[in-house]
């Protein structure tokens, strides 16, 4: 037991002298320092794993894209399952926190296909109506009524298949709070009906940011790394 408790210490105080000439906005981002943080995640001690896994979170805001590459390098060498799972979970976080949570209007909405005259021709068109705005919402703050009826989604037609609410509500979620949606809209009815464009500066879910786009987003991004990392991988094969 002692001798287990000496091992602790000292790898802590390995880890916390390799890093104590470093301030809080250090630099220990380069390629080597970071490649020797890394090999402290297969430390015998769980809490030398749990410091240096918390360093490269630290690192990763400084620079991310730094030590996204580097973990991602490290990770499809090294043989270790902790270190990959670590440094897996490490680079989720460091994406995950750079995400802006998703775009939000305030609107409860029903599908409302619908028929317009479009300068003297009868139209058959998808759309959304609103059923009611939510108060000090980006939709109230633009001026969406209900009874409006929304028909243009910046400028696109909503698709013939499938329903016009849910592809609006997918298109909003895809984007992060604060982006513009230009907003077709048609208010009123016959001879009273007007069309408007109206835009809208998308505020933030009352939910925040989901675990789900977090995975999403890392799993692209891990993908793409992946099919980069075997092009090389094939070109360097090809190379004589």
């Amino acid at each position: 037991m002692l001798l287990t408790n000496r091992v602790i210490v000292l790898g802590i105080i390995a880890l916390t002298s390799w890093t104590s000439g470093f301030g809080q906005d250090v630099d220990i981002l380069n390629s080597n320092n970071l490649k020797n943080l890394f090999n402290s995640l297969g430390h015998e001690s769980y809490e030398v794993r749990q410091k240096t896994q918390n360093l490269i979170l630290d690192q990763g805001k400084i620079n991310k894209d730094l030590v996204l590459n580097e973990s991602f390098e490290f990770y499809i060498k090294t043989k270790d399952p902790e270190v990959k799972y670590r440094l897996r979970s490490s680079m989720l976080e460091i994406i995950g926190g750079n995400l802006k949570p998703e775009g939000f209007i305030g609107i409860r909405m029903v599908d409302a296909p619908m028929r317009i005259n479009n300068d003297g021709e009868i139209e058959n068109i998808r759309a959304v109506r609103i059923l009611s705005v939510v108060p000090n919402t980006a939709a109230s703050k633009a001026g969406l009524r209900p009874g409006d009826q929304i028909t243009r989604l910046d400028g696109e037609k909503f698709p013939n298949q499938g329903l016009a609410y849910v592809e609006l509500s997918k298109y909003i979620r895809a984007k992060s709070s604060g982006e513009n949606v230009k907003l077709s809209v048609t208010r009123g009815f016959g001879v009273n009906m007007k069309k408007m464009d109206i835009d809208i500066k998308l505020g933030e879910r009352p939910e925040g940011l989901g675990s789900n786009r977090k995975v999403e987003a890392f799993n692209e991004w891990f993908q793409k790394n992946l099919e980069k990392n075997e092009k090389k991988l094939s070109d360097n094969l090809k190379s004589p």
